[in-house]
């Protein structure tokens, strides 16, 4: 497979990537840190969302790919529709206690879906958080997409997940999806 990567850049001011990570590491210091809580027991089913959803997924990150490894694929059976705050992880941090339509919305909610290998997605990501596993690429994009998903779906962190996104965002010039070079052909 081809691993190049190629960064799609677009110039609205002067420095718009180091603002877009900053005001990602002021809306994370703008979330409630907490103890993950299980307050109804964890139910997917709860959580809906249509197969049909892949296609969307498709044509809002500009391709068929798993940002996490840059893999690319040559048909959408080969990857896993992904959430990038886990469902699991979302229940925890305060969606546990909202209504069959707010999970419905959370679970089709295209800021949190992309695609992964299914290795990937069900053998490392599973149901972990910032703190406990990392992409190989686009971790800047990825703490990005976490916090903005926390932040619209008024979600908390735990501290170690908390920790975990201020040190990738510190080290943030750009916070925009790489798309590997195989997706743009």
């Amino acid at each position: 497979m081809n691993k190049r990567v190629l960064t799609v850049v677009f110039l609205f001011s002067v420095l718009p990537a180091v603002s877009d990570a900053q005001q990602v590491l002021k809306d994370l210091r703008s979330l409630r840190v907490e103890a993950e809580d299980w307050c109804t027991r964890y139910d997917r089913d709860t959580y809906p969302y249509p197969r049909s959803i892949e296609a969307a997924i498709i044509r809002s990150q500009g391709g068929l790919f798993s940002p996490y490894d840059q893999t690319c694929f040559s048909s959408p059976l080969q990857s896993d529709v992904e959430h990038i705050v886990a469902i699991a992880e979302a229940h925890a941090s305060g969606m546990c206690g909202r209504s069959k339509r707010e999970k419905a919305q959370f679970a089709s909610d295209l800021v949190n879906l992309t695609l992964a290998t299914p290795e990937l997605n069900r053998g490392q990501k599973i149901a972990k958080d910032a703190a406990e596993w990392l992409p190989a690429a686009n971790r800047c994009w990825y703490a990005a997409q976490i916090v903005a998903v926390k932040k619209k779906y008024r979600l908390s962190v735990d501290k170690k997940e908390r920790q975990a996104l201020t040190r990738i965002l510190r080290h943030c010039r750009a916070v925009e999806m790489e798309i590997p070079a195989c997706a743009t052909k």
